[in-house]
């Protein structure tokens, strides 16, 4: 059975979320923060397939100009994270699985290899941050703080791409990966998951200590192609969120997970 779009008149009339003038650094340049605020909002799901994106109440609350917050759109609709609609307006998009599926693969291209160097190039500094990382998973996994636990997840992977290859690497990941966030921030409330991303990201780190890059490469593997294993609950206890197409595209990202 065909899931339900959300159009401009069923757009949800919550108004989003909050956003302060101290969200923004005056000294730095402005589109790069917004565009980083608005796209935390899309991901963390504050701001939900079909949400009508207020321009105006975001630049008076941001107190900037309309500029940057349309140059971060336009950055948005790059990723397909927003639908621009003419005459109608700026909708968050839903959930398509053609880009999840794209996003991991790329993932899985990537990390999977720059953990190798990681485990090869391991020194003391550098464990010393993944470990203080580590910690303060544990930490926001034992409070279940979601979006911390996020942010720190997130701060791990960068980490490793970057001592194992370069800033460059995690933009590309990072540009990759914007649908496949969503999913991963769906993932997090679902009982039990915070404590076997956390044995997950334990193997990892062990085998980078110990230099053991096929073991690195492997447990980085097994990290990331947990998706595949739930995303058929996640469409079926939240499908409004996903685009039409993904009961068609479903079988086809399941076979990577074989």
């Amino acid at each position: 059975m065909p899931r339900p779009r959300l159009s401009a008149a069923s757009a949800p009339a919550e108004p989003g979320p909050s956003f302060a003038a101290s969200d923004i650094n005056q000294a730095l340049p402005k589109t790069a923060q917004v565009y980083e605020l608005v796209r935390r909002a899309i991901v963390s799901l504050d701001m939900p397939p079909g949400h009508a994106i207020n321009e105006k109440k975001i630049c008076e609350e941001l107190q900037i100009s309309r500029t940057p917050l349309r140059e971060a759109i336009l950055q948005l609709h790059a990723e397909n994270l927003v639908d621009v609609r003419p005459n109608a307006g700026t909708f968050v998009a839903p959930i398509d699985l053609r880009y999840v599926l794209e996003g991991q693969l790329v993932r899985d291209a990537l990390e999977t290899k720059v953990v190798r160097f990681a485990a090869r190039r391991v020194n003391k500094a550098f464990m010393a941050r993944l470990d203080l990382n580590m910690h303060q998973q544990k930490l926001f996994a034992a409070e279940r703080d979601y979006d911390q636990f996020y942010y720190h997840d997130e701060a791990m992977h960068q980490l490793i791409c970057e001592f194992g290859a370069s800033q460059r690497i995690w933009r590309l990941v990072t540009g990759a990966k914007a649908q496949l966030d969503r999913v991963r921030r769906l993932q997090m409330p679902e009982p039990n998951h915070l404590g076997i991303v956390l044995a997950e990201h334990g193997a990892i780190v062990e085998a980078i200590r110990n230099g053991d890059e096929a073991a690195a490469a492997q447990a980085m593997k097994v990290h990331l192609d947990r998706v595949f294993l739930t995303i058929r609950h996640l469409m079926g206890l939240k499908a409004e969120l996903f685009a039409p197409q993904a009961d068609q595209l479903l079988e086809e990202f399941e076979r990577f997970s074989v």
